[in-house]
């Protein structure tokens, strides 16, 4: 575990098939523990609106018998034939010694990513325009902020942010609360702005130790500012990417 994120794995293609395709967008290190997003592309027809259940996202050492489940949540965008799954594993001791297991029942069998081997070379379907980083601020915060970058498809934009505690109770205050009756005048504690692109999805989660807040944007024709904010910890931080033409 680590004050910011740091990359074990670089975006990975996992399947390359006429009609899908199976990518990370890398595995990071993080203040909570392991942390990626699965991109899951169809060509045609869209795909599907799913439970979560029908990912099943493990690390386990290879011949044992047991495994970390990962806590996936599902962001899909059927219109754009996407699913995006972000998997958060907690706290691992050594995730050098394990292996990624991807299932799901569209997958000819099971996709595997074996983090005690160097990473293989190569391109892949999905990238950054933004890399993974630190909200900065002072080191005395009692909440840790971090972003998982902006992964990019060639018509969508996907980031992770989280805030995750470094003592009891930090996140139980007001301000951290995402319930619907929180007062207006008060912002939600994570959010991330990526002007003028449209937002086509936004999910926030959170509990006693952490806060996350994932989304999924069209991709923009030229370039565009992106900010990641934390308004309780007053941290921020700033992105310009080289923009997105659908369809590249």
């Amino acid at each position: 575990m680590t004050d910011r994120p740091v990359v074990i794995r670089p975006p990975q293609t996992l399947l390359d098939e006429p009609r899908r395709r199976l990518s990370h967008g890398g595995i990071l290190d993080t203040p909570a523990g392991l942390f990626t997003v699965l991109v899951f592309e169809h060509q045609s027809p869209p795909a599907r609106a799913e439970a979560t259940p029908s990912w099943t996202v493990y690390l386990t050492e290879p011949g044992a018998r047991h495994a970390v489940l990962a806590l996936a949540r599902a962001l899909p965008a059927p219109d754009h034939s996407v699913h995006f799954v972000a998997c958060s594993f907690g706290p691992l001791p050594d995730p050098g010694r394990l292996v990624l297991v991807v299932q799901h029942r569209d997958l000819p069998h099971p996709r595997t990513v074996d983090l005690r081997t160097p990473p293989p070379r190569g391109g892949a379907a999905v990238s950054w325009l933004a890399a993974p980083g630190p909200l900065p601020g002072t080191g005395t915060e009692p909440a840790r902020a971090w972003h998982s970058g902006l992964l990019r498809t060639p018509s969508l934009v996907f980031t992770h942010l989280e805030a995750n505690t470094v003592g009891p109770d930090t996140l139980a205050t007001p301000e951290w609360d995402l319930s619907p009756h929180r007062p207006e005048s008060r912002p939600r504690p994570l959010a991330a702005d990526f002007t003028p692109s449209r937002l086509l999805h936004g999910t926030a989660t959170g509990g006693d130790r952490f806060s996350s807040y994932d989304a999924v944007y069209a991709a923009p024709e030229s370039g565009a500012p992106f900010t990641w904010t934390c308004a309780p910890l007053g941290l921020f931080a700033n992105a310009t990417t080289a923009g997105v033409a659908p369809g590249t």
